[in-house]
């Protein structure tokens, strides 16, 4: 065997063993919820896939990240957040080896609050974003579509998990109007 195709399969493999062992592993807890969000992005040749959303709990400021389903998923969660009113605070996604963020008033504005109860599935929707040209680079985020992709419902809803099947409350912008992350 080649070095070169040595160091192509030792390339995959590391690769796989990292996306094998970094997938998030959902586990409900009682009393509290979870929040999914699904995006991809692309532009001028770069594909990116998946988005992070960063929550403030309005009355505590406690902090909640999402984490992505694994390192080349769409989707992210944040599992096991307590009931309360919060904002999104922040936005993050990748596009190629660049990530585009926005944490400026516009990200609360476009989410406004959301109110999350104990026990209940949410989903924030499916994003695409579309990087855009001319003299600062913008990604322009838009809603794709409104309902949960299945094979992120079955991610969620299963045996291992805790969560039963059921409804998610749609908690997608009702507005069609882009976001901007820069």
């Amino acid at each position: 065997m080649s070095n070169t195709l040595k160091i192509i399969l030792s390339k995959i493999l590391i690769v796989l063993l990292f996306i094998s062992c970094s997938s998030v592993k959902i586990l409900k807890q009682d009393n509290s919820s979870i929040i999914a969000i699904s995006a991809t992005s692309s532009g001028l040749g770069a594909k990116g896939f998946g988005i992070l959303i960063t929550m403030v709990k309005i009355d505590t400021h406690e902090i909640y990240k999402s984490e992505s389903l694994s390192p080349v998923s769409a989707h992210s969660v944040i599992q096991n957040i307590p009931p309360g009113k919060y904002i999104v605070q922040k936005v993050e996604m990748p596009v190629g080896n660049l990530i585009y963020s926005n944490w400026s008033d516009s990200v609360k504005t476009y989410f406004g609050q959301i109110d999350i109860e104990p026990n209940s599935k949410y989903y924030l929707g499916d994003f695409t974003g579309t990087r855009e040209t001319g003299s600062k680079n913008v990604l322009r985020l838009k809603i794709k579509n409104q309902e949960i992709p299945e094979g992120l419902r079955e991610k969620i809803e299963n045996e291992k998990t805790g969560w039963l099947k059921g409804d998610f409350i749609n908690l997608s912008p009702g507005n069609n109007e882009a976001l901007l992350v820069y």
